[in-house]
């Protein structure tokens, strides 16, 4: 049923998409605001008095005037935490505010992975860990510091880069290769005191080799991290709707042991071929039953949050993070947002100097929402990622 009505809401985005590009082209574009549409009488920036909740800004119903006057700001017991599971919190050198973000609101993470590392296949038995040239010593101590109450650990995330099918042939089912691409791994974290990593590889060989290949891969890296008292979180898809899915529920129980937890990437569930909401709520909660009906299993699920946005123009569309959407919110034409009650997701129309388009981005009202589901479900979270978010978010954690 949901599909299905969502099927028909995307007819309806795209045609409403079609619908503002013929009325675009029947006059010239407007060129931006530079004052923009919207103006504020006060900007709330920094530690606040009062959250979120208490300002009573999580709400259904969202005024852009309300985020403009208050996305920069956060509460000041930034110690504070609302959430109990797992937090795991990616950071990326791209988007360079979520190393503060760490800083500032560590105690609300139990993890922070810095989108570092990659790991090559030199030849037969021989691994590098690369990207090390990005590893900031100082700022693990001070996230660290800021997240010593809850323990925060740091666990790089790790890409499998540059290998060929036939690397992977090599290692695949072979206990010396294993072993080797194990303790590079390992030797790594105990260089640059990490506290473990999240492993992103399932995806990129699944198809290609029988699941119980990479099982036997993951378990094996399991053992050892755990001998060593490291952390290991792998990263997962999410349920497709496929005839054969590429991450299941027996591939959950038999990792299940070996793992600290499951990143499970609830996001990008649109795109611009597809355009609509990033993550509806009902797909996420059918990702989350499909892999476990065990509450005390989903404790290791870590439902996965985008801090991150989409803009849908009539030639396809892109990505977008905080600063524009934050520009594209002060050029708006609308005093308040759309509301999606079927994928519980907020969206606006947006004029640019490039066009028109349909932007879909979180608010507190969804994030709490997918909080909320996470909490009843008996899962941690994961969000991606730090510094595409605006920072009035972290006060739901």
């Amino acid at each position: 049923m949901f599909l299905n009505n969502l099927i028909k809401c995307t007819f309806c985005l795209l045609a409403l998409i079609n619908a503002i590009s013929v009325n675009g082209t029947l006059s010239p574009k407007s060129p931006k605001s530079k004052k923009g549409k919207h103006s504020v009488d006060k900007v709330h920036s920094g530690p606040q008095n009062q959250n979120v909740k208490d300002k009573n800004l999580i709400t259904q119903t969202v005024k852009i005037a309300d985020i403009l006057s208050n996305y920069q700001a956060f509460f000041k017991e930034v110690d504070a935490y609302s959430f109990d599971g797992l937090v795991l919190g990616y950071v990326t050198p791209w988007n360079n505010h979520g190393y503060d973000v760490a800083k500032i609101f560590g105690n609300k993470f139990t993890h922070i992975s810095p989108v570092w590392l990659q790991v090559r296949c030199i030849k037969p038995a021989q691994y590098e860990i690369t990207g090390t040239h990005d590893v900031d010593k100082q700022w693990i101590l001070d996230v660290k510091n800021a997240g010593k109450e809850r323990g925060v650990k740091v666990v790089p995330r790790i890409l499998f880069d540059k290998w060929s099918l036939k690397d992977f042939q090599q290692l695949l089912g072979n206990y010396n290769e294993m072993y080797a691409l194990t303790a590079a791994i390992v030797e790594s974290c105990k260089k640059y005191n990490f506290d473990g990593v999240v492993l992103e590889v399932w995806s990129q060989i699944t198809n290609r080799f029988d699941d119980s290949l990479l099982v036997d891969l993951i378990k094996h890296i399991g053992k050892k991290f755990s001998s060593e008292q490291l952390d290991l979180f792998l990263v997962v898809p999410p349920k497709r709707g496929m005839q054969e899915e590429m991450f299941t529920g027996k591939n959950f129980d038999d990792l299940y042991d070996y793992v600290t937890g499951f990143s499970l990437m609830t996001y990008d569930f649109s795109n611009p071929q597809r355009p609509g909401p990033n993550a509806p709520l009902p797909w996420v909660k059918d990702c989350i039953q499909f892999l476990s009906s065990s509450q005390e299993k989903r404790k290791k699920i870590l439902t996965g949050l985008n801090f991150y946005g989409n803009a849908y123009t009539p030639n396809g569309g892109s990505p977008i993070v905080a600063h524009d959407y934050v520009e594209l919110l002060k050029n708006s034409r609308t005093k308040e947002l759309k509301f999606d009650p079927e994928s519980v997701e907020h969206f606006f129309e947006a004029k640019t100097d490039s066009g028109r388009s349909i932007v879909f981005y979180p608010t507190l009202h969804s994030i709490n929402e997918r909080i909320n589901l996470a909490r009843k479900y008996g899962t941690g979270i994961s969000i991606w990622e730090l510094g595409q978010g605006l920072d009035y978010f972290y006060d739901l954690l």
